[in-house]
């Protein structure tokens, strides 16, 4: 394609992602689903893009929707929902993950004859829910704070410890070492998420303080989301979790007048409307082109794979409901609303990720990963999807 081409084509799909967007809201039909369909269509069916041609993009795709979605997700939270909903997140989050890893890891090792620690890895990498996916899908959809903060705080941590979860089980595969495995997990998981949260609120209770200096600029919502990049480029590089930091700096902008009393300062900003829209803005053009290449990705060329790649995920969708009546215990409004949380289960990049480092570490099998990993990402999004259709109208607010 031509520089003018490739220019008409951007245009064209930021105008579906409008109308996407503009039909959730009106409808709650999701816009996710509709760039997914856009992106297979556009690749593996009409042949429009070579999805082999966009592939050095992806980490660079996938990193900007991470970071931009999860930010601005941490904006529109409310310090109040958070702490009352982090206990039962994080119920959630490890009944969820440890639910999900045993019936996936059962499932390939039983019926589909794998063996047990190749049946634990894959159970790892789509054991956790993906930020970047849950967060633009209940962004809109009417749904009870208390709900949305739970899905955002389960979301969050879910994409950091998975990944853990996921490349320790690798090493042990690769070099025959277990050890302290479970030992070694929980404090590479602490120290993600130690590290992620303290250097967010360090860096968000500076920040703020930076902005009152700044107060009036004009390009002040244009640095601040530069320094969300080069922070997170910090975090990740120290070991720590980017994802754990991006929602928790997003968080400390968002609540500035709260810290601000918390810490006894007189002056402080708060994040302006404008600085909002534009976050929210760039939230949309990043999202729109990262499910557009989610739908890129799809290939179904082994119908045993993707026969196994549905029946994972209804193993998941059950998984889930398990998890989410557990952790909804004496909440009237979590139980009014289990089948919105029971849906909210699509996996996306945090399970991408890893499957192509698994291609790359050349264990048996590993081409595998990718198909069926695929597959059960397609098919959690498209619950997930009709899950807001059907439960978000019917969810008391």
């Amino acid at each position: 394609m031509t520089a003018i081409q490739v220019l008409g084509f951007i245009g064209i799909l930021l105008i579906i992602g409008f109308l996407a967007d503009y039909l959730f809201r009106k409808t709650s039909f999701p816009d996710i689903l509709i760039l997914v369909v856009l992106g297979y269509l556009i690749g593996p069916v009409f042949h429009i893009i070579n999805p082999s041609d966009i592939a050095p993009a992806s980490q660079i795709i996938a990193s900007l929707a991470l970071v931009v979605i999860l930010f601005n997700g941490g904006l529109d939270l409310e310090f109040a929902k958070v702490l009352s909903s982090a206990p039962r997140a994080l119920f959630l989050v490890f009944a969820g993950i440890v639910l999900s890893v045993a019936s996936t890891a059962a499932f390939v090792y039983y019926l589909m004859h794998w063996g047990f620690m190749d049946s634990l890895l894959l159970g790892a990498i789509v054991g956790g829910t993906s930020p970047s996916i849950v967060l633009p899908l209940i962004s809109r959809a009417k749904v009870p704070g208390e709900v949305s903060s739970i899905l955002s705080l389960e979301s969050a941590f879910n994409g950091a410890l998975v990944i853990v979860v996921a490349l320790i089980i690798l090493e042990i595969i690769t070099t025959g070492q277990t050890g302290n495995a479970a030992l070694i997990i929980v404090e590479q998981i602490t120290l993600q998420i130690f590290l992620g949260g303290f250097i967010g609120i360090i860096a968000g209770v500076v920040w703020l303080w930076v902005l009152t200096l700044m107060e009036g600029e004009t390009y002040d919502d244009i640095l601040t989301l530069a320094i969300a990049f080069l922070l997170y480029f910090i975090v990740e590089n120290m070991g720590g979790s980017g994802v754990i930091f991006a929602l928790t700096f997003g968080l400390m902008l968002g609540n500035g007048m709260q810290v601000a009393k918390f810490l006894g300062i007189k002056r402080t900003v708060v994040i302006h409307e404008l600085m909002k829209k534009f976050h929210s803005q760039m939230s949309f053009l990043i999202k729109t082109f990262f499910f557009v290449y989610l739908g890129l990705m799809i290939t179904f060329t082994q119908h045993s794979l993707i026969l196994a790649g549905v029946a994972i995920s209804l193993l998941l969708l059950l998984a889930r409901y398990i998890a989410v009546v557990l952790s909804s215990i004496h909440s009237n409004v979590l139980l009014a609303n289990k089948g919105l949380l029971t849906t909210m289960l699509p996996r996306g990049l945090s399970a991408a990720v890893v499957a192509e480092i698994v291609v790359a570490s050349g264990i048996p099998n590993a081409s595998t990963y990718p198909d069926i990993i695929m597959i059960v990402i397609v098919t959690t999004v498209v619950i997930s999807a009709i899950g807001i259709l059907v439960f978000a109208r019917k969810s008391p607010r």
